[in-house]
């Protein structure tokens, strides 16, 4: 009775890391972190602490076998 919500609730998930980690919303990401910095919205101290996450976040996606 159980079994679907749960297999649901499971691909939901998958999907939603996949997205996360996909290089292309990170890139996209960094790409917003550039335009901010352009636009003096955020410190380059501040776009570097950024740039690091997403660097960081796209190891792990690739740890986790996500490369689309």
């Amino acid at each position: 009775m159980f079994r679907f919500p749960i297999w649901a609730i499971k691909q939901v998930i998958e999907h939603a890391e996949a997205e996360y980690y996909s290089p292309e919303a990170i890139r996209r990401e960094l790409s917003q972190r550039q335009y901010m910095l352009e636009n003096k919205e955020i410190t380059p101290e501040e776009y570097r602490v950024h740039e690091q996450r997403l660097f960081e976040r796209l190891m792990a996606g690739q740890e986790r076998g996500i490369e689309k």
